[in-house]
């Protein structure tokens, strides 16, 4: 992966990285041993390089953070997530055509704000845990 382009973030760095961006960001949920993600990381990282300007690219282990995945309801690597500003405005999950990915990467760039604008907010604080 092109280091310069998508960024690693953990548990840890995830409220900073994500949800404080300026700029929507798309993450890729993956796992070490996924082949599929191993598939999808070139097109990823082809896709960071060309809208770098526009949106940030990162990557979440959800082997080593597992809390941000559960958080998040990821159950299968990859997962793709789209976040305008924190909140979850798309995802897709497995390996899928490249062109699907970055026909989606695009129409987020460009309609992401509106798509928050029209969307009623549910705390994301809600879980099954007493």
């Amino acid at each position: 992966m092109d280091e310069n382009n998508v960024i690693e973030i953990e548990d840890a760095t995830w409220g900073q990285q994500v949800e404080s961006s300026e700029k929507p960001v798309v993450v890729m949920f993956y796992s070490p041993a996924c082949p599929y993600c191993k598939a999808m990381e070139p097109y990823f990282a082809e896709y960071a390089k060309e809208y770098r300007a526009s949106a940030v690219f990162a990557r979440l282990d959800v082997a080593t953070n597992p809390w941000t995945a559960e958080r998040y309801g990821v159950q299968g690597t990859p997962t793709f997530k789209f976040f305008c500003h924190g909140k979850p405005v798309w995802e897709q999950v497995g390996q899928i055509y490249p062109s699907i990915l970055k026909n989606a990467v695009r129409d987020m760039i460009q309609h992401g704000e509106e798509c928050i604008r029209k969307s009623t907010p549910i705390g994301q604080d809600i879980t099954g845990y007493a």
